[in-house]
């Protein structure tokens, strides 16, 4: 078991697995783990939804003993110990904290991004957590523009979701968001291709115009298939406009790579 401080930790982790443990199905369990290495988490093969069901019924039987800290200790233990569905879990109890959420919990998701390898992971600690406390306070940026340049695709995927805290929830900060896509407009990961033109959608309708010059000025060297999806939200006639943009652009690398090879 992982070692904490908190003593309530250890016995609330072991019901939360106990309950876990009668929801397997061994169907639902991948070939692998998430991610490699050191970093790999184990799987137990259950489904989301009893998953968020088990958190909830642990949130209720366990009431009296849980609070904003302890919430957060129990992540951390969940972390240490490397299983999906626990910290998993364990994401779904702290987030019913949500109003006790500060900029101070990123410094913990930064600590828990080491299991965000595993992309279900790195979903929820992205659109559960870190997108609420980058909402809190943009100023923690610099936190998820250091997640958007590493090699895992998890932790990309983590800086991204993270980043819908920006441009939702009453928040326009399309600059900020603009930023994050700027780093991250080449991505080839199928997953990541479609969240970083999500995030473009949802920029637009804070600020329409700003997407729009950003990806006129991208177009020249930015991955099209995120500049196309990413353009939906555009007026019509400025959208036609870029994705024949794109297709002269594209013709005419066709032809030089056809004049190259004669």
């Amino acid at each position: 078991m992982p070692k904490t401080s908190n003593t309530a930790i250890l016995p609330l982790l072991k019901d939360l697995r106990t309950h876990l443990e009668k929801h397997v199905e061994e169907k639902v369990r991948p070939a692998m783990t998430g991610g490699q290495g050191r970093n790999a988490v184990r799987v137990l093969g259950i489904p989301a939804d009893r998953v968020a069901a088990v958190a909830d019924a642990f949130s209720s039987r366990h009431r009296s003993a849980l609070d904003y800290p302890t919430a957060v200790d129990l992540v951390d233990a969940a972390v240490a110990r490397r299983v999906r569905e626990e910290i998993l879990a364990a994401i779904e109890v702290l987030e019913t904290f949500r109003d006790g959420f500060d900029a101070g919990l990123l410094l913990r998701i930064d600590k828990w991004s080491s299991a965000a390898d595993d992309f279900e992971v790195a979903e929820a600690l992205g659109a559960r957590l870190a997108a609420c406390v980058l909402a809190i306070d943009p100023s923690k940026v610099a936190t998820v523009r250091k997640w958007a340049r590493l090699k895992s695709p998890g932790r990309r995927r983590l800086a991204l979701l993270a980043a819908s805290g920006l441009v939702s929830g009453g928040r326009r900060d399309a600059a900020t968001a603009l930023d994050l896509c700027e780093i991250l407009l080449n991505e080839e990961h199928p997953v990541l291709v479609a969240e970083v033109a999500s995030l473009l959608r949802t920029t637009t309708r804070i600020d329409a115009k700003a997407v729009q010059d950003f990806l006129f000025r991208r177009s020249v060297d930015g991955n099209p298939e995120i500049l196309r999806a990413g353009s939906e939200n555009l007026d019509a006639a400025r959208r036609a406009a870029l994705i024949a943009k794109l297709e002269a652009q594209a013709m005419s690398a066709a032809a030089a790579f056809v004049a190259a090879s004669r």
